[in-house]
């Protein structure tokens, strides 16, 4: 399988939105710092193993597309672009050309109609070098082809090879190439001569060569990568035009996306990637009647990033490109869903001084700014001379981290099943506020916005929130006498009509149930109580709602009071109704 890398392009930086806050972490002296993570690139757009587990989950490349771009359509390209020029290689001192499949032809001026200089034979490896500013053609044999020097600095060399079924090899580029034309360039003449490699050739044609996922993958992600390819593509086309500086629209790298050429349609299940891009031809993901920039990322970690927090571009100026819950990442083939790095003081301090200074010796890390999706925005360094502020994409291109989506000494990632419902919610409940606990029989880790609970034994995960979570933990959460919960809290306000005006819900439990009631607050219920309680028609009884959680007297008897009378049970377990 093909590494998948993700394709970053410069934006302009200004000022960021203010993020979510989070406690800094430090370790003790002469301990290692440990960097608990997911996801991999900068995390912003269509997440590439997102759309991977989205696609299995049955979503089509559309969904995907318009879930990762927010607000954005799928349309036509209005008007075609024609040929397209990518940059392969630049500044190399050679440039070496083997014939496959057939003969590559080798020419001055034009592709067609040029100064013919000769015909590498199939198999055979030609070299070129630049030479008193010009090409110097060697044979296999190691011979200059004609005797002398071709074409100028204003005269390029050209290799053509697709129009009779050829291909061409280029170790320089990375790559071989069955489609369009290579051009070589002199360049960077004033310093003795380099040489420039642009592979020119149609748009569509293009696509049939990006490499940035493996073929095999799920057909849906497979047509959602060809489009935000092509619209990609498009976009800076449209927007920058021939770039001077490279010669050419587009490089192969992951600056712009990847492009192997033949070695993607030629390579494991290549036709299965043609036909995602032939099945989606000039489709391309548009935002308000203009083609949007579709950048992509390998892996998100399970939420996309708000594009200011990581590029410092406002987002009204690309507002498809707010962070998203994406439950697809969170699948058993993605590689980077859970990943850790550790580094000792020294190698910590090292790392980050080229950002922070000389601070001194780096013993942790104090306030941290989070985005949407939990990735660093931007945190304090204390050194043992002082304090430093350094961004997110700071600290990951200082230490090489996978992403900057990351936990500092905590492990939060959130995981197996409590991941699950997790991403079941659409990440609802918010980023974690603390690592997963084990419980006896289950599992707990706590979230912004209350917490998910797993129960072992009935193989269930719930999250508990607002009111109903509040009373479960004043009752002593699940270590108390309610236990863990065992399904989720159901709105019970329709099914009462008139008993609950303004809304009632309830959470049930091992042991017992919490009831809320807009009007009346939220009681927990458990023992005897709630058993003589339930046994009476619970809410739709004469007792009505509770008014108070059980209570406990100084002679082992418990008791609670309701809209309509009191339950109290004597130790023995009878229990009286007034």
């Amino acid at each position: 399988m093909r590494r998948i890398r993700s394709s970053v392009l410069v934006v302009a930086v200004s000022a960021a939105l203010v993020p979510v806050v989070s406690a800094g972490a430090s370790a003790g002296a002469g301990e290692p710092t440990t960097f608990y993570g997911s996801g991999w690139g900068h995390g912003l757009g269509l997440s590439q193993w997102g759309a991977y587990g989205l696609a299995n989950l049955g979503w089509s490349s559309t969904d995907i597309l318009t879930h990762f771009y927010s607000g954005t359509k799928l349309a036509k390209i209005d008007q075609q672009p024609g040929e397209i020029r990518v940059a392969l290689a630049t500044g190399s001192k050679v440039l070496h050309l083997t014939a496959e499949a057939g003969p590559v032809r080798l020419s001055v001026d034009t592709p067609a109609g040029g100064a013919p200089v000769g015909k590498i034979p199939v198999g055979e490896t030609w070299a070129v070098r630049p030479v008193d500013g010009a090409y110097e053609v060697h044979d296999a044999s190691g011979a200059v082809v004609g005797g002398s020097t071709w074409g100028s600095t204003s005269s390029d060399l050209f290799a053509t090879y697709a129009d009779h079924g050829a291909r061409v090899t280029v170790p320089e580029g990375g790559a071989t190439y069955n489609r369009g034309t290579l051009e070589l360039n002199l360049t960077t003449c004033a310093d003795g001569c380099a040489l420039r490699l642009i592979l020119r050739l149609p748009f569509e044609e293009y696509l049939l060569g990006i490499g940035e996922v493996p073929s095999g993958w799920p057909m849906e992600a497979l047509r959602a990568q060809a489009v935000a390819a092509r619209s990609f593509a498009l976009y800076k086309l449209r927007r920058y035009g021939l770039q001077p500086s490279c010669n050419c629209d587009l490089t192969d790298g992951s600056n712009d996306q990847v492009y192997v050429g033949w070695d993607k349609e030629g390579g494991v299940d290549g036709p299965r990637w043609v036909k995602a891009v032939r099945s989606t031809a000039g489709s391309i993901v548009t935002y308000r009647g203009k083609v949007a920039l579709t950048v992509f990322t390998a892996s998100d970690g399970g939420h996309t990033e708000d594009l200011n927090v990581q590029w410092g571009t406002p987002l009204a100026q690309y507002p498809y490109l707010a962070g998203v819950c994406d439950p697809g990442d969170y699948t058993e083939a993605n590689p980077w869903t859970d990943w850790t790095r550790r580094f000792t003081g020294g190698a910590l301090t090292s790392a980050l001084v080229p950002y922070t200074g000389d601070i001194g010796a780096v013993s942790g890390f104090g306030k941290i700014h989070r985005g949407v999706s939990g990735r660093i925005e931007d945190a304090v360094v204390r050194g043992a001379d002082g304090d430093a502020t350094i961004s997110g994409s700071e600290l990951r291109s200082a230490l090489a981290l996978p992403d900057d989506r990351v936990w500092i000494n905590v492990d939060k990632n959130v995981l197996g099943a409590i991941r699950s419902k997790y991403d079941a919610l659409m990440c609802q409940p918010g980023l974690p506020t603390s690592v997963s606990k084990v419980l006896p029989g289950g599992a707990r880790q706590r979230f912004q916005s209350g917490a998910i609970y797993r129960n072992g034994a009935l193989g269930v995960t719930v999250w508990l929130k607002g009111p109903l979570y509040a009373e479960f933990l004043v009752a002593g959460g699940a270590s108390g006498p309610l236990g863990l919960p065992v399904a989720d809290p159901i709105d019970i306000g329709k099914d009462l009509g008139p008993l609950c005006p303004d809304g009632c819900s309830r959470a049930d439990f091992e042991h017992g149930r919490v009831y809320w009631n807009a009007h009346l607050g939220a009681f927990a219920l458990w023992g005897n109580v709630f058993a003589f309680y339930d046994g009476r028609g619970g809410a739709r009884g004469s007792f009505g709602f509770p008014t108070s959680r059980v209570q406990t007297r100084e002679n082992g008897s418990e008791w609670a009071t309701f809209e309509h009378g009191t339950i109290t049970c004597g130790r023995g377990g009878r229990c009286r109704a007034s």
